[in-house]
């Protein structure tokens, strides 16, 4: 079975697989939005999700056989996003990534976000500014130019979560220092 869904906020992502998962459907390939899943029995691994460095560190091999023999399997990679699992049974596990890191990570995302929105604004805008300079209405352009300025409403949530999100990691770090 195949699911679409944005690869944006990776935590959201992460519990949905897991929900999947306690429905008996278990992840077996993903790309940033389309997410493969075949049939099994319910509630039978946890999933963890994980950023690896984009080029390949040189402890990415050490991290990935560490996990390993921890009896923690890498379903699939896509970039440098990874998803592990384990046996329900052996009890839930955590993949520990530093609080800077992770707002690290979160602030490349907002960073892109911000780029894709701002660009399609940009040309939404002007688009239809020359729209409608004309005596005749460009339809196929209006419909072009208002399609940009969906893509900005639609990436605009995704951007105020991670950004939320980014700011309590902020907060949290300033509090506990980690």
């Amino acid at each position: 079975m195949h699911k679409y869904r944005l690869l944006v906020n990776p935590y959201d992502i992460e519990k949905w697989v897991n929900e999947m998962a306690s429905q008996g459907w278990y992840l077996q390939k993903f790309t940033w939005i389309r997410f493969t899943f075949e049939r099994g029995e319910p509630g039978s691994y946890i999933y963890r999700h994980d950023e690896l460095e984009r080029f390949g560190a040189s402890y990415e091999d050490e991290y990935l056989e560490f996990l390993k023999s921890s009896g923690i399997e890498q379903v699939d990679r896509s970039g440098n996003f990874v998803f592990f699992r384990k046996p329900a049974y052996e009890g839930p596990f955590e993949l520990y990534t530093d609080k800077k890191t992770k707002i690290s990570n979160l602030s490349k995302k907002v960073t892109v976000l911000l780029w894709v929105i701002l660009l399609n604004l940009m040309v939404g805008i002007i688009g239809l500014s020359g729209d409608f300079s004309e005596y005749e209405v460009d339809w196929f352009g209006l419909s072009l130019n208002i399609a940009n300025l969906l893509v900005v409403l639609v990436f605009s949530i995704p951007l105020f979560k991670l950004i939320r999100l980014r700011k309590h990691l902020k907060r949290d770090l300033d509090v506990f220092t980690d």
